[in-house]
Order: structure tokens, then C-alpha cells, then sequence
């Protein structure tokens, strides 16, 4: 019998012999891995800032390339005294947004308000009010 493609053959699970202690010695892995990426990351960073200091563009297996982008931003007193017109249409219509926002005001509330504003035994009293989802996570450690 040959499987079409597709399909997937149910195989038996594979058993890991003490599979926490491979979780914990895989966590110490990329635990040193993840430093030693930070330190990659730092000395790529102090390499380039040194061949960009010092101009060098090419080096015997490299060429630096520069690729660069440009931000705008609007000085609002200049754009209003020199576009008096559309200064006072653009203030309209972010008057409007805030308009449709206000409409909107209450259908979410922050949490951290929330509990700004009201004793958490209070909370917790009033049933229903706020609901908890539990969520878990596992952590192995050494004995």
C-alpha cells in the first residue's frame, strides 16, 4: 500500500527518555547561545560604526552599501501661516475623527483603569463583572 500525496501515515510517538532533563539542558543551550548572539550582534554593530567612521567602503571580501530613507514631519505653525485654508480644513477634519472616537467612548475600557478607580474586593464581589483566563506555562529546573 502507497500513500498519495497528501496523505500522512500515523506513526507511533517517538519516547523521549527523561524528557524534562532534555528541557532543562535544551533551555542552557540557547540560554548560551542567546549571550553569544548578544555578543555577536555588539561587535557587528562596533564594526560597522568603525567602517563607517573611517570611510572604508570595501574591504577584501566586502562592500559597504548605504541605503537610506527620508522622514517627514510638518512644522504645524509654518504650515498654518503659510496654508492658513488647509490648516483650518485639516483641524476640521481631525475634529471629526474625535467626533466618531467620542461616539465609541466606553465600548472598551483599560483594565488598569479599571482597578484605578474601583477596590479590587469590590471587583471581585460584583460576579460577573471582570472574568479571569488562567494561562500556563511550563518552566523546568534542576533539583
Amino acid at each position: 500500500m502507497s500513500l498519495q500525496l497528501g496523505e500522512k501515515e500515523n506513526l507511533p510517538e517517538q519516547k523521549i527518555e527523561n524528557p524534562l532533563t532534555l528541557v532543562y539542558l535544551i533551555d542552557g543551550d540557547i540560554a548560551a547561545l542567546e549571550e553569544k548572539i548578544a555578543t555577536m550582534k555588539e561587535n557587528r554593530d562596533r564594526a560597522l560604526a568603525y567602517a563607517v567612521k573611517n570611510g572604508i567602503t570595501e574591504d577584501e571580501r566586502c562592500r559597504l552599501e548605504k541605503k537610506a530613507r527620508k522622514v517627514r514631519s510638518l512644522n504645524i505653525t509654518l504650515f498654518a501661516a503659510v496654508f492658513p485654508k488647509q490648516y483650518e480644513m485639516a483641524c476640521e477634519l481631525e475634529k471629526q475623527e474625535l467626533e466618531a472616537k467620542k461616539e465609541r467612548v466606553g465600548e472598551k475600557i483599560n483594565l488598569t483603569l479599571v482597578d484605578k478607580l474601583v477596590k479590587k474586593a469590590m471587583l471581585d464581589e460584583a460576579e460577573g463583572v471582570i472574568t479571569t483566563k488562567e494561562i500556563v506555562s511550563y518552566q523546568v529546573s534542576q533539583k
